[in-house]
C-alpha cells in the first residue's frame, strides 16, 4: 500500500506540473482530471512493476529447475 501511495503521489505531482504549464487550458475541471489521470497512471505503473517482479521470480525458478536438470543428468552419466 505504501508503494501505491508513493507512486500515486509522484503521478499526482507530475500531473499537476503538466496541467499548471498549459494543460489546464485544454481541460475545464483541473482537479478532477488531475486525480483521475494520476490514478490511471498509478494503476498502470503498478501493473507493470508487478509483471516485472513476477518475471524475475520466474527466471529464478527456471534457473533452479535447469540446475536440478543438470545435476540429474550428471548423476545418470
Amino acid at each position: 500500500m505504501k508503494r501505491f501511495l508513493g507512486t500515486f503521489g509522484v503521478c499526482l505531482v507530475l500531473g499537476w506540473a503538466f496541467l499548471f504549464f498549459g494543460g489546464a487550458l485544454i481541460f475545464e475541471n483541473i482537479w478532477a482530471l488531475l486525480v483521475f489521470s494520476a490514478l490511471v497512471l498509478t494503476i498502470l505503473i503498478l501493473l507493470f512493476e508487478g509483471q516485472d517482479r513476477r518475471i524475475e521470480e520466474l527466471e529464478v525458478r527456471v534457473q533452479a529447475l535447469e540446475e536440478l536438470h543438470r545435476a540429474e543428468k550428471e548423476e545418470t552419466l
